[in-house]
């Protein structure tokens, strides 16, 4: 379901058709610190294949979780409320709520310790592949909220969350199997 990221992108493209961009290089600036963080400094303790399985596990029920939720959710009409922040520092201080946390807790850390397995190239690719996406998405979504409101309708509004939550189930398997790798080889 939408987010704080996502409400500050909507609530800022009203005023430009690149507030997801910025929002986005707001994000960025939390976002790859933290992932640096997590490889090189929270990870070391998780070298231990059943740490790393816990995680995975832990990664996969939360995407189940969300996944789960925004398919049920999808047919509902809600709205998303706004606060008007600046789009820089709105990407900013979104970063900071308790689902980015407690992703980047579960789910995040899994790929970052997956991508950090096959060394620093896969993590450093791992890192300009994610903020791409944050970039598409955000960039793609406030061009249109700007241009068009084409979320609000709502048929478009269903399909679009029904794909992306069967797609976070799927990943959410890929981590459930990844868990159970992980300990078959221990």
């Amino acid at each position: 379901m939408p987010g704080p990221v996502t409400a500050v992108v909507i609530a800022n493209a009203r005023h430009s058709r690149f507030a997801g961009f910025v929002v986005a290089a707001g994000h960025a600036v939390i976002e790859i610190p933290l992932i640096l963080f997590l490889a090189f400094y929270a990870a070391n303790f998780m070298e231990d294949p059943l740490v790393h399985a816990v995680i995975a596990f832990a990664g996969a029920a939360m995407l189940l979780y969300v996944g789960g939720d925004m398919i049920k959710k999808s047919g509902r009409d809600e709205s998303i409320r706004t606060k008007n922040y600046s789009a820089f520092l709105g990407g900013i201080v979104t970063s900071i709520n308790p689902y980015f946390i407690l992703w980047w807790a579960t789910t995040g850390l899994a790929m970052v310790l997956q991508a950090k397995s096959f060394g620093r190239g896969v993590l450093i690719f791992f890192i300009i592949v994610h903020l791409s996406v944050d970039f598409l998405w955000d960039g793609i979504l406030g061009y249109l909220m700007h241009r068009s409101g084409v979320y609000n309708f709502p048929r478009v509004r269903k399909i679009v969350t029904l794909s992306l939550g069967a797609c976070l189930m799927l990943v959410a398997l890929y981590f459930v199997f990844s868990g159970i790798n992980v300990l078959g080889g221990r």
